[in-house]
């Protein structure tokens, strides 16, 4: 009886250890974004807060990917746009008026003397190891006044001919 158990712990122990390499050995088709992707959100409408009687109007928008790394070396590019006819028509929230107020995870757009909600808003944010090689003759300025297909462009050129693999659609 001893003998029996003896043989079948064994048993156990050997189909254990192949189960756990076996698992352990699967490729697994997960993608994950690196520290150096460039990250742009997708078009969201504006609905911004504010009464008649202030001259400011704002809203706060969650931006998980606008870390305290990206505040101290990289940049938030902010877009503004209208669709009609099925296309929207963007320039660089900077161009239009709009304030951007930038902290972890939060991007506070702000608005001076009438409500902009119905508007379309998107953004980019760019890694500070991203900015020092594809952006790094462009100053802070230059980089907020870029239209949005330039930087797609830049992204897109540089990312393909450096390696980096950062492309912006």
């Amino acid at each position: 009886m001893r003998k029996l158990k003896f043989i079948f712990s064994a048993a156990a122990l050997v189909v254990s250890i192949v189960s756990l390499i076996s698992v352990g050995g699967c490729t697994k088709n997960t993608t994950y974004q690196t520290k150096d992707s460039v990250y742009y959100s997708g078009w969201m409408t504006l609905s911004m807060t504010g009464t008649n009687h202030d001259s400011l109007w704002y809203e706060d928008i969650a931006a998980k990917s606008v870390t305290a790394s990206v505040l101290r070396s990289g940049a938030v590019l902010g877009y503004v746009g209208s669709a009609s006819s099925g296309d929207t028509t963007a320039l660089s929230a900077s161009e239009y008026g709009f304030s951007q107020i930038l902290n972890v995870g939060n991007i506070e757009l702000q608005y001076y003397l009438t409500d902009q909600s119905g508007l379309l808003y998107r953004y980019v944010v760019i890694p500070g190891n991203v900015l020092t090689t594809t952006f790094k003759n462009f100053s802070q300025d230059q980089l907020k006044r870029m239209s949005f297909t330039d930087v797609q462009k830049a992204i897109n050129t540089q990312g393909a001919s450096s390696g980096q693999g950062n492309t912006l659609h």
